[in-house]
């Protein structure tokens, strides 16, 4: 069975905040985890926000990401201690999956067979959204040294979007992140309002 997870977003410092929650689960001995945006490349402000942070308007706002329950808890024990800690819940949502987008490219035959494998092959839970059709490109002319070549003997190139629970999506994306031959965009939260 999927665990729920919720976004709660406090406006705060990230040290502050991230010790405060991690020194709550532990404290109290949850069984539960908190996922800070920062850490994960989460894409959870569009420009407008950036825009009002980086005037000064908005204050740093940071992104957490909890299960099982521990949102209510959380919510509580931060507005508990409001007069004694410098953060605002500003908002609480139900986190209802996430997705990113990937590009890979090479032109080394056992980094592309290795490429399509990975993602030919997602762990349970994750899909592939439609469009994902790896190019494999062989021309037997242009076999031999090649490194800055303009014709080359094998190239792979695609790219797509995975889709899926957000643990399995950071967790495919914290396996492929640092691959030197993929570009990832951030990942995407997909919210239940």
């Amino acid at each position: 069975m999927l665990k729920s997870y919720y976004e709660v977003e406090v406006e705060g410092s990230l040290d502050l905040i991230k010790g405060y929650v991690l020194g709550f689960i532990d404290g109290r001995k949850i069984d539960g985890e908190a996922i800070f945006d920062e850490e994960h490349h989460v894409e959870n402000e569009g420009k407008f926000g950036q825009l009002l942070r980086l005037l000064g308007t908005k204050g740093k706002t940071v992104h957490v990401i909890v299960c099982c329950g521990l949102h209510d808890m959380l919510r509580e024990a931060l507005e508990n201690r409001k007069s004694k800690l410098p953060v605002t819940i500003h908002s609480v949502r139900e986190v209802f999956g996430a997705s990113f987008d990937f590009e890979y490219k090479t032109f080394a035959e056992e980094y592309g067979k290795d490429l399509i494998k990975t993602f030919g092959k997602l762990p349970e839970g994750l899909v592939m959204d439609p469009g994902y059709e790896p190019k494999e490109i062989l021309n037997p002319d242009a076999k031999g040294v090649e490194a800055y070549a303009p014709l080359h003997h094998y190239e792979v190139k695609a790219k797509g979007r995975i889709t899926g629970p957000i643990r399995q999506v950071m967790d495919f994306y914290g396996l492929v992140e640092h691959n030197k031959l993929i570009e990832l965009g951030p990942i995407k939260l997909k919210y239940g309002d």
